[in-house]
Parts: C-alpha cells; structure tokens; sequence
C-alpha cells in the first residue's frame, strides 16, 4: 500500500456467497518541513518574566521542545518559557525528524551591583599621555562615559583617556542604568615649549652639526625617530653633531623639564651631491612656426636650481621644463651647494618665421554666377582658399592668387592664407558679393510730337542714369531729362544700381517734320521737278491734298499722298496757270496757297 484509506478484502467461493474481512486504516505520513519559531517580545526581561514560542502545525508530527539542549515540553507546538536559556524544537513522524531553522535566547538579567571605575595606570600624566579606564564588563547593557559630570564619546567597559578631569561611568540594562559609586580624577602636567631648530645642509661624506633654542643645558633630548624610541645617549645640549652621512637624514629634538618632554621637533641633516649630468627631453617637434613653443625638461631633483640656456646665455632659472618659444641651441645646468654640471645633450629649436597675411581683392557679380577673387602678397603654390573659416581641409586645386567660386545664387565668403616653410598664416576673408540685377524702366510722356516739340522721358529702377544719345536732352545724367529731338530718334536708358549692376531698355520718340510746299513745279518730262514734291507728307499718312484752277474747280485730290502728281488732270496736262491748294492734316493743321505749274 503506497496512500492513506480504508482496505478490506472480498472471498466469493463457487456457489456464489461472498465474505468481507474487516477494515483496515492506513496512513501514509508526509515528510516534515523545518520549522521557524514565532515568539513573542521581550526576549530579556529583568529578574523574571516568560516568553511564548510556537511553530505551525504539521500533520502528524510530535513535538519535543529542548533548552540548551535539554528536552522540556512535549505537548504541542506551542511553549511557554520561564526560565533563561537557548531553546529549539523538533519535529518527528515515521518518516523521521527535524530540527527548527531557528534558535530563541531568552534571558533574564539581574540589577547590577555597586561598581567603580578602575584605573590601569598612572592618573597624573605628562600631555599627550594616556590612562586605561574599566568598569565591570556585562552582556547585553550600553555603556556611557562621562568627564566631569558631561558624556563623552565611549561605549565600551574600558576607556582610554588623554584629558584631565573627573571621570565617571554608567551601565544601562533591561533592570534599569545603574552610575558607578566612584570615579577616577585624571590630571595632566604642562609639557615644556617645543625647542626651535633649522636644517643644516652639507655634501656628501661630511658630519653636520644641529642646533636649537628654546633649553637649557642639560635638558635637550635628541632623537633619531618622531616617536618612541630612547633619546641618544650622552647628548644632552643644544647641539648635536651627526655620524659621517652619505644621505639626507632627519633627527628630532626636544626640551625636558624633568617630568614632561616636549614635542619633538624635526631636523633635516641635508646631504647634497653635486647633480648628476641631466639629460634634456624634448615633448613635441623641435621646429615650428612663429607662435609655437616645444616643452624641454629634464627630471626634477630635490634641492638643486635649474638654469636655462639659449646660445649660452642664461634664459629662465628654477623651474626644471621650459617653454622654448625662439629659435636657437638649448642646455641646462643643475647645481647645488656641492657644484653644477651641465646638461648631456644640447637641444636646437627652430622657429620659423610667420608670412604676412595676404592682401585680397573682393570679387562680385551681378546676378547669379561664377565670382573670380584675387590676392596678392606670396608666391604660386602658397596660396589656400578655404570655403568656410574653421575647414581643415583647403579647396583642393587651387593655390594660385585666383580663385573662381562656382555659379553663386547669393553672396558668399571665402578666405585665403598663406603657407611658407610649413607656416601658414590667419585666414583673410575674401568676399564674393552676389548683386541684385536692377530693371530699367523707360517712359515718355509722348511717343509722337512735331518737329520742334518737346517731350519729358521718365526713367527708374536705379540709383544712376544715362541715356543716350545725348543730343537734344536736357540732362543725359537726370533720370527724366526733357527731349526735343530734329527726328525720330530711339532713346536708350541705362540704369546702374549702388553695386555696379546695370541693365537697359529704351523709347522711340517719333518726329513729325513740318511739311516743306514747293509753290510751283515743271512737269515737262526733262526730270527736274516734274511732279509736286511736298516734302515731309509722308509722315502724314492721313494728309488730304487738294488743287483748284482759278475757277474754284476741284483738279486734284488726294489722301496720303506720295509727291506723285505730274500735273494733270483726267489724264490730260493742265495748262501752265496759277492753282490754289489744300493740305488738310486730320485732327492737326490745315494748309493753304498757290501752286504754278510752269514749263
């Protein structure tokens, strides 16, 4: 059987009967799970008290309740506890036992008894001294410190202290907090002024002699550490002199008055070599343009000058780098109380000259197009045009003194610089202005006068004007000149905007010419003067011309006439006679006189 229920059994035999056998109940039991004890505060209490614990309940297990170990509860999963002591549980089933995950200490604390603070050690001191403090050590209580009645930082049963006063304690438990009976008076004694001493430097091998003030003789200490250690012995004035020293060594001193010493005071025994040959180092290029600088150094040691050199004479002092911002030979000399040397190494610096920025030429067009700038002040191939002021990289190709931009819609602006021996100088700006085309706007009051007439012509878009021809004009400059042309002529306008831009257009004033009547002509077939040539009728194309006999006969007539008439009528020669004529311009004059036809 591998689950829990009721089983019996059945028996039928060969006629049938059947027989049931009695129940049997079986349990299968689960494994059980570490408990965790739950227990209820406080888990110190004070001369008496208890504590409840319990764990879940699991099915079908027992419960053993243990303190330090030893079984006292057996009755269920819940215990209460009355006396002090670590206690655990353990469950059990067929399928075995465990332990609870977790451990309960309860304790019961007694007040504490009348206590005292204790001194290890001398209470009256020199200053920087100390003296150990103690109370009686307890489990489970605070402690507090207090110098002269104030609390003071301590939360141990033992306290270390460096100043004077009166020095009391306090133990606190779950029984209440309970102030030692007697205290510890702690004095401190006045230390001596600290003696005065300067260093004292020397070379290699050689012994130094220190001294202070501040003592009397007798009562000087010399050291050979800061702390700690025995004074050195049979040295007690206010010199010392060392052992032969081949290193800088520091010795301490200081004053006693018989109880106290003073702070000791450090003394350097400075022990110098001649320098060691330096060797300069070089951070960057030792060639460069105007403006530039490269780093020289050489390692830094302690207590000895460094003296710059630019072809021999001497450049910056102290410092041990320099900034070489000129031309020329660089070395350096180290030195100190024991000699000088100079440098390994001598180091050239080369600083090339900076080439005067270029001179430009701005270039502009008017409209949109190509704008040739110019510049002047170097040589082919030192020339670069940059399209913007910070670009890295120049305009690849160009390096002449011209440079023609490519179609611009607007105005642009290029610069220029120039390189010599690798220098190369501030970016001029060259500007390519791109100009407004202006619109010349021609007019005239009249398009068609008389011979002799006047007419106003009207210009504008512009800031200057020109017109031309010139003849006849009132002012060629103006930009509304007044006209009086002999003829016909064609005015041409050119306007020019502030910025050179230009552009034209023109009128066609058109001159009537007065008419010019011959009073007679021969119309005998010899060529000359063989019909009426009125002169200037054609630029009257609507001119009716009329002739009359002395009658007051109609002979003639004619509109737009074109000095045809050979002086006859319907077809036959009109004889030689006086006429009268007729010249009428529609809308203008009407003109009238006599006309003799001759031989």
């Amino acid at each position: 059987m591998t689950q829990s229920g009721d089983y019996f059994v059945e028996v039928v035999d060969a006629n049938g009967c059947v027989g049931k056998s009695e129940t049997v109940k079986i349990e299968v039991a689960g494994k059980l799970v570490a408990p965790k004890i739950e227990y209820t505060d406080p888990l110190i209490v004070c001369d008496a008290g208890s504590i409840k614990m319990s764990v879940s309940e699991q099915e079908g297990a027992s419960y053993i309740w243990k303190k330090d170990g030893v079984p006292v509860y057996d009755k269920s999963n819940e215990f209460t506890a009355t006396e002090a002591g670590v206690y655990t549980v353990e469950l059990s089933n067929f399928c075995g036992y465990v332990r609870s995950s977790n451990k309960v200490d309860f304790r019961i604390q007694k007040p504490i008894p009348a206590f005292e603070v204790e001194a290890t050690g001398k209470l009256v001191f020199c200053k920087g001294g100390s003296v150990k403090l103690a109370v009686p050590q307890y489990q489970d209580v605070t402690y507090a410190w207090f110098r002269d009645g104030q609390p003071i930082s301590g939360s141990s049963f033992e306290l270390v202290a460096e100043e004077a006063g009166n020095y009391t304690a306090a133990i606190t438990s779950e029984c209440g907090t309970f102030k030692s009976v007697k205290g510890q008076k702690v004095e401190l004694l006045a230390l001596p002024e600290a003696p005065t001493a300067k260093n004292v430097t020397g070379c290699t091998k050689a012994a130094l002699t220190l001294t202070a003030t501040g003592g009397t003789a007798g009562k000087y200490r010399w050291y050979t550490q800061a702390k700690g250690g025995a004074a050195i012995a049979g040295v007690d004035g206010a010199s010392y002199t060392t052992p032969v020293l081949t290193n800088s060594t520091t010795y301490y001193v200081a004053i006693t008055n018989g109880l106290c010493e003073s702070e000791r005071v450090p003394v350097e025994a400075i022990i110098n070599e001649k320098p060691a040959v330096p060797t300069i180092e070089v951070n960057g290029v030792l060639e460069f343009c105007e403006g530039g600088a490269v780093e020289l150094s050489i390692k830094a040691y302690k207590n000895q000058e460094c003296v710059w050199f630019r072809n021999g004479k001497e450049v910056a002092s102290g410092a041990n780098s320099i900034n070489a911002t000129e031309s020329g030979e660089y070395t350096v000399q180290l030195k100190n109380d024991c000699g000088a040397t100079l440098s390994s190494n001598k180091i050239k610096v080369t600083v090339w000259p900076a080439p005067a920025p270029p001179v430009v030429q701005h270039g502009s067009t008017c409209g949109p197009g190509e704008v040739k700038l110019t510049a002047s002040g170097g040589k082919a191939g030192e020339y670069k045009w940059y399209d913007n002021v910070s670009s890295l990289i120049a305009l690849e190709g160009f390096t002449g003194d011209s440079f023609t931009t490519p179609v611009l819609q607007t105005s642009q602006t290029y610069y220029v610089s120039l390189v010599s021996n690798g220098c190369e100088t501030e970016r001029v700006p060259v500007q390519a202005n791109v100009y407004a085309i202006p619109v010349a706007v021609a007019n005239v009051s009249d398009d068609e006068i008389d011979a002799g007439e006047t007419v106003q012509l009207t210009g504008s878009g512009g800031a200057h004007y020109s017109w031309s021809p010139a003849i006849g004009l009132s002012d060629s400059k103006a930009s509304s000149p007044v006209a009086t042309p002999d003829e016909t002529t064609r005015y041409t306008l050119t306007v020019k905007n502030e910025e050179g831009c230009e552009d034209t257009t023109s009128v066609v004033v058109t001159v009537r010419q007065l008419l010019e009547i011959p009073n007679a002509f021969s119309p005998n077939g010899d060529g000359v003067n063989d019909t009426w040539e009125i002169k200037n009728i054609e630029y009257f194309p609507d001119a009716k011309v009329e002739v009359y006999n002395r009658w007051g006969s109609l002979v003639f007539e004619k509109v737009s006439y074109r000095n045809e008439w050979h002086g006859t009528y319907r077809g036959a020669r009109l004889p030689v006679s006086t006429y009268f004529y007729v010249i009428t311009i529609p809308g203008k004059n009407k003109f009238t006189g006599y006309l003799n036809i001759v031989n």
